[in-house]
């Protein structure tokens, strides 16, 4: 997990008294707001659940804090909880997923009561589910998938989206997956109202298409995902190619089509937007200092596709990545290219992500994008390692982890507190607060997804983060 926690903001309890929250951001998107004694209670309660194990150091109490203290503990609370995600032990624990579960539910005063949600797939049928405002995105997706009579077994290949078809057509990022430290009924409504949820597979490597296409169900939502990924322009194919694609859809030929589908350049991609480079990154070079390009991620590789006609592209094997890092940048810093002024606007989304890479044996070289959509990029860079270490353990696709939560004394801002267990019928915060729209517990049991090991090594120079690739293959010039 990415976090961040980018400003604070001031609130007043009951009685009048002023206090400061921590607004807390997970892969680039706002998740919760906590005080600070929520984090010092998760901090107390993750070590003494690890005696045996260092945590980073918690920023210390103060009593009087001027407005220079307060962003000091911001930092200083950032930094902790960027390196509590970065160990996997930490990241995987019952006690932070139920933290970031139960913070969500109070940041954005959600109460337990049955909510009508629609799960849409990628041709746009829309599957209505009756669930709880507070379920989890497992099981939903067990809803969902149960709904569809897809075998139990199959559903480890899929997983659900929030998914903006806009941003989709412009070739911006347009998905986002929703983990099981939220509720997908809180994180469409209140994070991104304008989404979707969506049915999508997965996985980034095709070899694992031939496990759904011997079933009927999933061989179905593949097809309709490859279908839209085409007319999306995500996949590209000449005149010819598209034309015996559309015989074969007209004929209902699904497993035909997906053979050749399959065989196209681009197919898998997720495009990432637009990024500035340094013109001596791409093969194509430049007159320029930088150059503008798109950026998109299929298994196993990143590219780089010019803004010129004809375009050309510059791929990047993501096993030859030794390691990257996402840096904040000041205004001052963008570059202006061919008189359209710096690519982002805003100094919030000033990034830029960096990425050493393995361009000839012993010759390691940093390879810089300066782009708003920097997380996401990691992100999804991360998803891919860990897909390939799978890989290389002989573990196929992640599978849901249908384990009920783990226990958490969840202290609240007002400074209450609240044992959550997985057996408590006060399970959430939810059903302790309820509303007029309280419509008693959940039908399911909430259940925890094991989070894939992020950000798994890190080490710290000059004050920058480094994330090492446990997916990097040394390689001989012989071999380039």
């Amino acid at each position: 997990m990415h976090f961040s926690i980018p400003d604070l903001q001031q609130f007043h309890d009951d009685n009048g008294i002023s206090y400061t929250g921590y607004n807390i951001y997970i892969d680039g998107f706002f998740h919760c707001t906590a005080r600070y004694k929520q984090l010092l209670s998760l901090h107390e309660q993750l070590q003494a659940q690890n005696p045996y194990h260092k945590l980073p150091q918690f920023p210390p109490k103060k009593i009087f804090l001027t407005s220079s203290l307060l962003e000091e503990r911001r930092i200083l609370l950032e930094k902790y909880i960027q390196l509590v995600g970065q160990n996997p032990e930490l990241a995987n624990s019952d006690l932070l997923i139920t933290f970031l579960f139960s913070a969500q539910q109070e940041t954005h005063n959600v109460k337990i009561h049955e909510v009508d949600i629609e799960i849409s797939l990628m041709n746009g049928y829309r599957i209505p589910l009756s669930v709880s405002s507070t379920d989890s995105s497992s099981t939903i997706l067990e809803i969902a998938c149960n709904n569809l009579d897809l075998p139990k077994e199959l559903m480890k290949y899929f997983s659900l989206y929030l998914f903006n078809w806009s941003c989709a057509k412009d070739g911006q990022p347009s998905l986002k997956k929703l983990e099981d430290y939220e509720s997908p009924y809180i994180s469409q409504k209140f994070v991104r109202p304008e989404d979707k949820i969506v049915l999508r597979k997965s996985y980034w490597d095709p070899c694992y298409d031939v496990d759904l296409m011997i079933d009927r169900v999933s061989l179905d939502l593949l097809y309709l995902q490859i279908i839209e990924d085409l007319d999306l322009g995500w996949i590209t194919a000449d005149p010819q190619t598209k034309e015996i694609l559309a015989t074969y859809e007209s004929k209902l030929q699904k497993r035909e089509y997906l053979e050749l589908a399959r065989t196209l350049r681009h197919y898998g991609r997720i495009p990432a937007g637009e990024a500035l480079t340094d013109s001596s990154n791409v093969a194509w070079g430049s007159n320029e200092a930088t150059c503008r390009v798109r950026v998109s991620l299929a298994a196993k590789e990143l590219t780089l596709m010019g803004m010129m006609q004809p375009p050309r592209e510059q791929r990047f094997k993501v096993t030859r990545m030794r390691c990257w890092r996402i840096t904040t940048l000041h205004s001052m810093e963008m570059p202006q290219t061919n008189g359209h002024g710096p690519l982002l606007e805003e100094a919030n989304k000033n990034f830029e992500l960096s990425f050493e890479y393995l361009i000839s044996k012993d010759n390691l070289r940093w390879i810089t994008l300066r782009t708003e959509h920097a997380t996401f990029i990691s992100v999804c860079l991360q998803s891919i390692v860990d897909e390939l270490m799978r890989q290389k353990n002989g573990v196929g696709p992640s599978s849901p982890r249908y384990s009920m939560r783990g226990s958490l004394t969840y202290v609240r801002r007002d400074g209450s507190s609240q044992l959550i267990t997985p057996s408590s019928s006060s399970d959430t915060l939810s059903s302790a607060n309820g509303d007029s729209n309280a419509s008693g517990s959940s039908k399911e049991l909430f259940s925890v997804q094991k989070l894939t090991e992020k950000f798994a090594s890190v080490a710290f120079r000059s004050g920058r983060d480094y994330v090492e690739n446990n997916a990097f293959e040394a390689i001989g010039d012989e071999e380039l």
